[in-house]
C-alpha cells in the first residue's frame, strides 16, 4: 500500500487518526460489515442543530445570561469503547491538498487507544478506505490510500440454490469458455482461463451460521444462505502486488474485474440476493454496474 505524506487541513486534530470517505458514502453502510450494533449517540442533524443554537446564542455571555449554549459534535458509538466523531465535512480543495480527488469528502475521527479491539477497528477502517475510495489519515501525518481496486471478487448471497449446469447457462454470455470442474470437496464449480490473465472461478456453497454482520441490516427476504462467488486467481508466473495498479497484476485485475461484476449482475437478476465484497461490504447494484463499466 502507498503511503504519503498530505497537508493536514485545519479542521484536523494534532495526534488524531481519521477515516476520510468520499461525501457520498454512507457511513452507516461502512460501519455494519465489522459492527452491527453501531447507533448514533449524536446524529449528525443533532450536531448541526447545535452548531446553530450556539452560534445564535453567541452574545448572550455579554448580556448576562447564566449559561451559553456549547455545540456538541456527532458521534457514532461502534462498540461501548468505540466511538467515531463526525462527520466533518472537507471541500474538494481541502481534500486535494490532502492528497486525495479533487471531490468533497467528509472526515470521521478514530478513537485512540492500543488494544486489540482497536487494532482491529484501524484494520476495519483501511478496508473501509478501500471498499469506498477513501483514505486514513494517521496521527503521524501520513495518508495511505487502499486501492480499491484490489479485491475484485464478489459474493452473491441468494435464497435459491441452484445447480452449476443452470449458473454456466446464467454467466456463458460474459464467460463463453467456462466449463465445469470438480473441487477438493467433490462439488461441481466452474473456471475459465486466459493466457495472460488468469483463472476466473464460480462457486457456490451454503453459508455457516455465522452470516457477514452487514446481512444483519439487509431485509431477510433480500439475500439467502446460498454463496455464489465469483473470483480471481493470477496467473502463476505473475508477480503478486495488489498496491501496484501499474503492474502486471494490476492491468490483468483491471481486465478481469468488469466481467466478474457483469456475471454477478447476471447472478443475482435470475436468483435474487444481495452482493457482498471479499471484505464483506455491501455492493449495491448501482456500485455493481460501475464496476462492470471498468470504472
Amino acid at each position: 500500500m502507498k503511503i504519503k505524506r498530505g497537508s493536514a487541513p485545519a479542521v484536523l486534530e494534532a495526534q488524531r487518526d481519521y477515516l476520510v470517505i468520499p461525501a457520498h458514502s454512507d457511513i452507516m453502510d461502512l460501519v455494519a460489515a465489522r459492527y452491527e450494533d453501531a447507533a448514533w449517540l449524536v446524529t449528525p442533524e443533532q450536531a448541526a442543530a447545535s452548531r446553530q443554537v450556539a452560534q445564535s446564542s453567541g452574545g448572550a455571555r455579554f448580556r448576562g445570561a447564566a449559561s451559553v449554549t456549547e455545540p456538541v459534535d456527532a458521534q457514532l458509538a461502534l462498540s461501548d469503547d468505540l466511538i467515531l466523531t463526525g462527520p466533518t465535512e472537507l471541500s474538494a480543495q481541502q481534500a486535494q491538498a490532502m492528497g486525495l480527488g479533487a471531490v468533497d469528502h467528509q472526515l470521521f475521527m478514530l478513537p485512540a487507544g492500543s488494544s486489540l479491539r482497536h487494532e482491529a477497528l484501524m484494520a476495519w477502517a483501511v478496508a473501509a478506505a478501500r471498499h469506498c475510495g477513501g483514505a486514513v489519515w494517521y496521527a503521524s501525518g501520513e495518508l495511505e490510500r487502499p486501492d480499491p481496486e484490489a479485491l475484485v471478487a464478489l459474493r452473491l448471497f441468494s435464497p435459491d440454490p441452484q445447480p452449476m449446469g443452470i449458473v454456466l447457462e446464467v454467466v456463458r454470455s460474459v464467460l463463453p469458455r467456462a466449463q465445469n470442474y470438480l473441487r477438493d470437496d467433490g462439488s461441481e464449480a466452474l473456471y475459465t482461463t486466459s493466457e495472460y490473465d488468469g483463472i476466473i472461478t464460480v462457486t457456490r456453497d451454503r453459508a455457516g451460521r455465522d452470516l457477514p454482520s452487514v446481512l444483519a441490516t439487509v431485509n431477510w427476504r433480500d439475500f439467502g444462505p446460498h454463496i455464489y462467488e465469483v473470483s480471481w486467481i493470477p496467473p502463476e508466473a505473475m508477480e503478486i502486488d495488489p498496491s501496484d495498479s501499474s503492474s502486471l497484476t494490476g492491468i490483468a485485475r483491471r481486465r478481469v474485474a468488469p466481467m466478474i461484476a457483469k456475471a454477478v449482475i447476471l447472478l443475482r437478476e435470475r436468483f435474487d440476493g444481495t452482493v457482498l465484497d471479499s471484505d464483506d461490504f455491501l455492493v449495491r447494484p448501482g456500485d455493481l454496474e460501475q464496476r462492470a463499466k471498468g470504472r
